[in-house]
């Protein structure tokens, strides 16, 4: 409640004040609440916060200067945060635009997985209990953009490898159990390397419009897995007090991406977008059978293998293929993607191909007042993700969202350390007893 007040005050002298500011200097953001009840035998809450967002921008002749700032207050956690989130400087050329500073890059558009889109990273902290376009953090780095005629070239320097924020130990969406045979998990992440070349990453992306309403742009990566993989293996530590733990070190790889995506319109009122990308070292499971006593941890056989790690590297294609369609006030959307191990032998958990689908209609009703909203991804015998929700628009800046986030899937009943954390997106069938109900209350200004 104290936070709601704050919140208020924020807006209260925010609203009248940027009335009072130069032309050049722009102030805007929004308020929001934000509560996830988890459905169960045993309802609890998952999140239950209040949030403020400001966005500053200040525009001079040649470019303008942003910054972001949040407030957030966790009522579970009775903890009051800020931060940034996104701090960058623009300038414009004649041909050329420049952006240096805390940026959220966005390349793709694929719903419910990141195909081309691998170079800002996630906030996994709460996963999906949170507002979907919260996932992306922003990431430090150098955009230059050349425009000339139909051509569109960006280039990106990172210098500094950026990584997904993970959820806390005791999390109800932390990937990894918490003891195996009654001996604790620990993750042990690795030290941040300093920024030097070997370190930093690169990206460029060539963009076509000369062809009658379509674009199509190629990309290159090289750079590093935003969510870690557990490639380091499961390690035994029996501290002098004989007390042992199970230790997993998470493993950031280096991999290049060569990827193609296109839009268009040509078939309207049908819009056909597609995506996909070529990884040349992508990590995938490999099966490590886990003891079934605590002295099978301590066979050398099993901790060889274990040191190891979960993971092999392969070749990797995805791709996926979407159609969209308006009918009046209604929007279907369904895509269909797939992955295609390159390579492919017996130390791979993973089949050769693994397909995916997804579909999303919405529809307004009510004067466009009251919308509606179905989005599922599916992939057969594996992950199954349902998001329905409803948005009332209470006012033209005062909106209210009650909606439900569905998870399942084979892989969520028997969870087992290898395959809780994939790349790149988690497992829905990982987090199928957190079904969750949630209200989220927001106003723009």
């Amino acid at each position: 409640m104290r936070f709601i007040l704050l919140a208020a005050l924020f807006v209260g002298l925010a609203v009248p004040a940027a009335a009072q500011l130069d032309d050049r200097l722009n102030l805007g953001g929004a308020a929001e609440s934000y509560t996830a009840l988890r459905l169960g035998a045993e309802p609890d809450f998952l999140a239950a916060r209040t949030r403020a967002d400001l966005r500053l921008a200040f525009d001079y002749e040649r470019g303008r200067i942003v910054i972001r700032p949040r407030l957030d207050y966790d009522a579970l956690g009775e903890r009051l945060r800020g931060g940034l989130r996104e701090a960058y400087l623009d300038v414009f050329f004649d041909r050329v635009d420049l952006r240096l500073g805390h940026q959220q890059i966005v390349w793709g558009e694929t719903d419910g997985t990141f195909v081309t889109d691998l170079l800002s990273p996630l906030d996994l902290t709460e996963f999906l209990a949170q507002p979907f376009g919260d996932l992306r953090l922003g990431v430090t780095a150098a955009a230059a953009t050349l425009y000339a005629g139909d051509w569109r070239a960006t280039a990106v320097l990172i210098p500094r490898r950026p990584t997904s924020r993970l959820p806390a130990p005791g999390s109800p969406w932390y990937p990894l159990p918490a003891d195996v045979l009654g001996v604790p998990v620990e993750l042990v992440e690795p030290a941040p390397e300093d920024p030097t070349l070997r370190a930093a990453e690169a990206a460029v992306r060539l963009t076509y419009a000369g062809l009658p309403r379509t674009d199509v742009s190629v990309l290159w990566i090289s750079g590093f897995n935003r969510i870690p993989a557990f490639r380091k293996g499961l390690r035994l530590a029996v501290q002098p007090t004989l007390d042992a733990a199970l230790t997993v070190t998470p493993a950031y790889e280096r991999r290049h991406v060569f990827g193609l995506t296109f839009e268009t319109l040509a078939l309207d009122p049908v819009v056909l977008r597609g995506e996909a990308a070529f990884h040349t070292a992508y990590l995938l499971d490999q099966p490590i059978e886990i003891p079934q006593t605590l002295g099978g941890l301590l066979d050398p056989d099993f901790q060889d293998a274990a040191a190891r790690g979960f993971l092999v590297e392969r070749p990797f294609l995805q791709a996926a293929l979407g159609v969209e369609r308006a009918f009046g006030s209604h929007l279907v959307r369904v895509q269909a993607l797939g992955g295609l191990v390159i390579d492919h032998d017996d130390r791979v958990a993973q089949d050769r191909f693994e397909p995916s689908f997804t579909a999303l209609w919405a529809g307004r009703f009510r004067r466009e007042t009251l919308t509606a909203q179905v989005f599922a991804f599916y992939t057969p015998g594996a992950d199954l993700w349902l998001h329905p929700a409803l948005t009332y628009a209470v006012r033209d800046a005062l909106n209210a969202t009650l909606g439900l986030q569905v998870f399942g899937g084979a892989g969520g009943a028997d969870p087992s350390l290898p395959g809780l954390l994939r790349e790149p997106a988690p497992s829905f069938a990982t987090y199928d007893r957190n079904d969750f109900a949630y209200l989220r209350v927001s106003y723009s200004f």
